[in-house]
């Protein structure tokens, strides 16, 4: 390598160091910002077709996250699909489809309480359940004593892209099928593949 390339490679790399330490200090002061909610109640998900779930509420413990300012977020049966991280990023630590699942199930339920304009929809606009996402990661973060800014703070900036916004105004209602209410026999209801009682 010649010294100009060198030049340049070193000044890339300079650039890309600087960037790096931009957003990661960035990410710190995001998270330290962040309040933290609790979470109670139990998360159950069940497989019903490939990349198909749903997410059923428990009837004696339903998951329920109450945020840092007195919001309570009560799920009820939806389809989900856990966090929708690309597959690309599955392996990278924190970043699985499942690994905020508790989080991932709330701000779902805020997508499709705003499609179906369901119970107090109005209470929360797209800024403010980015805003609930983040807090319910931190607020499992700090119950696994693991904290990660810079991933929470990835996590909350993809779900405020363009792309999100489309599909907070045009996504469409989907409800799941009445023969997935608790009231469907046993033998036909999908069997869990997730089950998480939280504290």
């Amino acid at each position: 390598m010649n010294s100009r390339n060198f030049s340049a490679a070193m000044f890339r790399a300079t650039v890309s160091m600087v960037a790096l330490l931009a957003l990661t200090g960035c990410a710190n002061v995001f998270y330290a910002e962040t309040p933290t909610g609790k979470f109670s109640g139990k998360l159950t998900v069940e497989w019903i077709a490939p990349n198909q779930f749903i997410y059923r509420p428990d009837p004696a413990h339903p998951l329920t996250f109450v945020t840092a300012d007195g919001a309570s977020i009560q799920p009820r049966l939806m389809y989900t699909d856990g966090g929708s991280i690309p597959r690309l990023f599955w392996s990278s630590p924190n970043l699985g489809p499942w690994d905020f699942a508790p989080g991932y199930i709330i701000h779902d339920w805020l997508f499709k309480q705003h499609h179906c304009r369901e119970d107090d929809w109005q209470r929360f606009d797209f800024e403010r359940t980015a805003a609930v996402l983040a807090e319910a990661i931190k607020t499992q973060m700090k119950i696994g004593g693991e904290d990660d800014p810079t991933v929470m703070w990835a996590i909350y900036e993809a779900v405020r892209t363009p792309v999100a916004r489309r599909l907070w105004d045009n996504g469409p209602c989907k409800e799941p099928p009445a023969a997935m209410l608790w009231s469907a026999p046993a033998d036909r209801r999908p069997v869990p593949i997730l089950t998480i009682d939280l504290p």
